[in-house]
């Protein structure tokens, strides 16, 4: 399977770090869907990433279609088969892509709009839903090791873009958000390379 992506992608973080997890293999290829590249658009009208290829050439795409995808080829190594844990792991893991979804958002005002047009207020509204998804997956930090699942996954990720877009600014009063990306990269050190990079 074939997985068109960016390097930067959150969304992108979260499926290969899935798709190793469950023991899949997935190779990532470039697609730029900032400029609609035509590999992209020709399977996802959308020209959106992460978009999975399957063998067949049928395309996925949403990142938790994905993961959904990814899953059932496991035979359920991603999401639990408990009701109430499956519940709070499929919360978890919308509250990381909400997250994920103000912070791009905020990241790509700054970034496709000359400085004189930024709008403040939409950039502090963006920046204030990341922070109180943050406060509230603070409450409800889900497991690593041999029991995390795609809301573990899809949080270190979710973490991982915050570092490489807003170090020094999303950690302030949240140690125990630090300390748990820190035991999860020391628990499952072959997902750290997979974490978002420029």
């Amino acid at each position: 399977m074939k997985l068109l992506s960016a390097s930067a992608s959150p969304f992108v973080a979260k499926v290969r770090m899935a798709a190793l997890f469950a023991g899949l293999d997935v190779q990532a290829v470039d697609a730029d869907s900032n400029n609609e590249a035509p590999e992209l658009l020709a399977i996802n009208p959308l020209g959106k990433i992460p978009c999975l290829v399957l063998d067949d050439g049928q395309a996925v795409f949403d990142s938790r279609v994905i993961t959904r995808h990814l899953d059932r080829l496991s035979d359920g190594k991603l999401y639990p088969s408990n009701a109430d844990m499956l519940l709070e792991t499929e919360i978890m893991e919308a509250l990381c892509d909400g997250i994920c979804d103000s912070a791009v958002a905020f990241q790509y005002e700054m970034r496709f709009r000359d400085q004189e047009m930024w709008s403040q207020s939409w950039m502090e509204r963006q920046w204030g839903k990341a922070e109180r998804g943050l406060d509230m997956v603070s409450t409800m930090l889900p497991p690593f090791g041999a029991n995390a699942h795609i809301g573990s996954i899809a949080l270190f990720a979710t973490l991982g873009y915050l570092d490489l877009r807003f170090s020094g600014r999303w950690e302030e009063g949240r140690l125990d958000l630090v300390g748990w990306r820190d035991a999860f990269a020391n628990a499952h050190p072959e997902m750290t390379d997979l974490k978002p990079n420029a």
